[in-house]
């Protein structure tokens, strides 16, 4: 029995000296990254800090920075810095795995108690802007007033001294269903919480920095999901922009509403009644705002754009809720040539077809044209170019790459390259194929 006990005691003796030295192993070479960071960002602020923590769940860091940009008079205190793995291993790999250009399968960096003074040149004043200004920016501000814009001194108008908030940003490799998934949470005190699940499907399982750059350079969103939380922000911005507009509130919500949809139909974005009457509730009884989209196949977000705004919304399979109350009329449509100009984007220029010309091999040509076909049987024509066209009429023209489970994925060809498009075949109207 003696000798068992003194076995376990030298387990536990090891167990320590071991975990102890992993430690302070973490501890001495995350000071001297943190040390490099400083010394490389002197040029741009001034960084100091209180020190460095280690912890046994799987965490290390720096505690009470203060970093104070060069290029203006203000500073940011943080509370705290953290690398967050699963575990104390697993956080020991991480600079293992890093220099072998390989993926940690969990990682994450949160930033704790970030404070935001709104008397210096940060936020000092309303946010502006060496370029021109989208006629898109600042709608929040749209009827509170004189006010065309928030910034430090509206904010403590309002009643806020600073911001205080935290946020983290991470994410796990879901190998087994070769998923990757990425969450951010953040809050800011007194203001809003926002927290959002993003996850994209891989065609391979991505074990390097390489395969998962190449993975996403054609992303297949699987599934999304974001949570708005007012936490305090509404009704004070409520009561400010009512007394600066010398409104009762109920007055200003209706200005405001009507002033934001009157913009974005002027710039081609049409929201249909319920988002409208979703951003009112949100507005007036502040509580939350949940979108979620669950696609039946993973989408490329690039090929979205190919899409009439109904047939986004199926394809996403979005849902809507605003205090826990299902928005069932998501109906929005938009005009994606006022939209890009309003955002200052540059179009892409019409997608011209050009054939090389080509001898003729033999005095006989065969003309190719195009044949009606049942939409069952698209599959019988992989690689051909075919016109589709939809229950809700839009036509489409590319080449077949493939019918799985019911969707039809055709390749249509542009002056900027290529677009893969995802279609069910229960919602096209007609097919026709080139032979």
């Amino acid at each position: 029995m003696r000798k068992l006990k003194n076995i376990v005691i030298v387990i536990l003796v090891v167990v320590v000296l071991t975990g102890g030295g992993i430690m302070g192993y973490l501890w001495y070479s995350t000071k001297q990254q943190v040390d490099q960071i400083v010394a490389a960002a002197k040029p741009f602020a001034e960084i100091s800090y209180g020190g460095i923590a280690v912890s046994p769940t799987g965490s290390v860091g720096a505690n009470q920075l203060r970093i104070m940009p060069n290029f203006v008079n203000d500073a940011i205190s943080i509370g705290a810095i953290r690398l967050n793995a699963p575990n104390l291993l697993a956080l020991l790999k991480i600079r293992w795995q890093l220099s072998q250009n390989q993926l940690p399968g969990a990682l994450s960096l949160s930033f704790q108690d970030v404070e935001l003074p709104l008397h210096g040149g940060i936020l000092g004043d309303a946010p502006t802007s060496a370029t021109k200004p989208s006629p898109l920016d600042h709608l929040d501000a749209l009827g509170c007033g004189p006010v065309i814009a928030f910034g430090g001194a509206e904010f403590k108008e309002m009643g806020y001294n600073r911001l205080v908030g935290n946020a983290e940003v991470g994410y796990r490799l879901d190998t087994a269903h070769n998923l990757l998934e990425w969450r951010i949470d953040s809050n800011t005190r007194d203001w809003m919480t926002l927290n959002l699940d993003l996850g994209f499907a891989m065609s391979t399982p991505s074990t390097t920095w390489m395969d998962l750059t190449a993975a996403l350079a054609t992303p297949k969103l699987a599934k999304f999901h974001i949570v708005i939380r007012d936490d305090g922000f509404n009704q004070r911005r409520n009561n400010y922009c009512a007394a600066k507009a010398g409104k009762p509130i109920n007055d200003y919500l209706a200005d405001h509403v009507r002033l934001v949809v009157e913009r974005l139909r002027t710039y081609g974005i049409n929201p249909g009644p319920g988002l409208i009457a979703a951003y009112q509730l949100y507005l007036r009884e502040g509580g939350e705002l949940t979108l979620a989209a669950t696609p039946p196949t993973p989408i490329n977000p690039a090929e979205l754009p190919d899409y009439k705004p109904a047939d986004v919304i199926k394809l996403l399979g979005l849902t809507l809720k605003a205090n826990n109350t299902a928005i069932t009329d998501l109906s929005v449509d938009w005009d994606a040539a006022k939209v890009a100009k309003a955002l200052g984007v540059q179009p892409e220029p019409a997608a011209v077809e050009t054939l090389a010309p080509t001898a003729p091999e033999a005095p006989v040509i065969v003309q190719k044209s195009f044949h009606p076909i049942p939409v069952s049987e698209l599959g019988q024509h992989i690689g051909k170019i075919a016109k589709l066209k939809t229950n809700t009429g839009v036509n489409y023209r590319g080449q077949v790459e493939a019918t799985v489970e019911g969707i039809i994925r055709i390749t249509l060809r542009k002056a900027g390259g290529s677009a893969t498009l995802s279609l069910r075949a229960s919602e096209i109207a007609s097919a026709e194929v080139l032979y």
